[in-house]
C-alpha cells in the first residue's frame, strides 16, 4: 500500500517536472534564438547551456516516470 501511494506520487511529480521542464526549455530556447541580438554573448552562451542542462532534466523526469509507471503495473509508452 504505501509502494502504490509512492509510486502514485511519484508519477505525478515526474508528470509536473516534465511540464516545469518543458516550459523552460521553451522560454530559454526563445531567449537563446529569438533574442540573442539583443543579449551579451555571454548571457546566449549560458542560454544555449541551460537548453542542454534542461533537455537532460527533461529526460531524467521522464526515466522517473517509468520506473512509476512499472512500479503501478501500467503499460510502459
Amino acid at each position: 500500500m504505501i509502494e502504490v501511494q509512492f509510486a502514485d506520487k511519484l508519477l505525478k511529480g515526474a508528470n509536473r517536472a516534465m511540464v516545469i521542464f518543458l516550459a523552460l526549455f521553451l522560454i530559454v530556447a526563445y531567449c537563446a534564438w529569438g533574442l540573442e541580438a539583443n543579449l551579451p554573448l555571454l548571457l546566449t552562451a549560458i542560454l544555449h547551456f541551460l537548453q542542454i542542462l534542461l533537455a537532460g532534466l527533461f529526460k531524467l523526469a521522464y526515466v522517473v516516470r517509468l520506473i512509476a509507471q512499472n512500479q503501478l503495473g501500467q503499460p510502459l509508452h
